[in-house]
């Protein structure tokens, strides 16, 4: 549609997703499991991944039975590129396509302190591996896939952690502070959004990244009570509610001219002085 076409689409067709095929990477909990159920609200057909195809078929049951849809479980080792490839391989053999792709899951370091001066090589690696090493291989195997069609959305999970710096006070000592490595692997994250979307844009595969603020889960109440009260909205957000919407419209028709933008989600979190 160019600026002088008077035939608009309805705006309820354009925010379906009908049809689709999307992929969300470990999207059987959290984060993953809001964005899954909110892809298949809309419409699409989506395939949840974990590191092994025992806890993905179990993950995908539980999702299916909690929010009523059904979802394909397929495993992913993230930062494995043979499993990578593997993956694609087998969605291009069952589906020959992918329109979606959400590049959530991010790894944890059980490793990681919080604490500079203390953190290990090894906890470093475990957040930058599956969020930089891990995303760029599965853009890459979608760039593949999807070049030649010329379409797809691209969503990376980032944080606005990757933005701003912290302030660990907020944290107590009851919780471990944000870690640098988490902050560097989101910012990452978010830069390669802005690179990828300027190469992939003339092949309309749109690259548009989400950066989440605090959402509320099993923080001790103190955190909750602090927290919300650097955001502009006063609360965190609210965990199957506040997130699965944003990823909803990136992926669909309705944000078709809108690529290499992250979409922050934090209540005001980095905007309030």
């Amino acid at each position: 549609m160019n600026g002088n076409d008077r035939t608009l689409a309805g705006l309820r067709d354009l925010q379906s997703l009908s049809g689709r095929i999307a992929l969300v990477t470990g999207g059987c909990r959290n984060f993953g499991a809001e964005i899954a159920s909110g892809l298949a609200e809309a419409g699409a057909v989506v395939i949840v991944t974990a590191r092994e195809l025992e806890r993905a078929v179990r993950g995908a049951a539980e999702l299916s039975e909690a929010v009523g849809f059904d979802f394909i479980p397929m495993e992913l080792e993230l930062t494995d590129e043979k499993s990578v490839t593997a993956l694609f391989a087998e969605v291009k053999e069952r589906f020959g396509r992918l329109d979606i792709l959400v590049n959530n899951a991010g790894g944890h370091s059980k490793k990681a302190c919080g604490l500079l001066e203390k953190e290990s090589l090894e906890g470093w690696h475990e957040f930058i591996e599956p969020n930089m090493t891990g995303t760029f291989l599965m853009i890459r195997e979608f760039a593949r896939l999807m070049m030649p069609q010329g379409s797809g959305s691209i969503i990376n999970v980032a944080s606005m952690a990757g933005m701003v710096g912290r302030d660990r006070k907020i944290y107590g000592d009851d919780m471990t502070p944000n870690p640098i490595a988490y902050s560097a692997a989101k910012a990452g994250v978010i830069g390669m959004t802005y690179d990828c979307a300027a190469y992939l844009g003339e092949y309309g595969i749109r690259v548009n990244a989400i950066s989440p603020g605090g959402f509320a889960r099993t923080q001790p109440e103190h955190f909750i009570k602090d927290y919300s009260q650097l955001t502009m909205l006063k609360r965190m957000g609210r965990a199957g509610y506040d997130l699965k919407g944003a990823v909803a419209f990136l992926a669909s028709d309705a944000a078709a001219y809108i690529t290499g933008h992250n979409l922050v989600i934090d209540g005001g979190f980095t905007r309030y002085k």
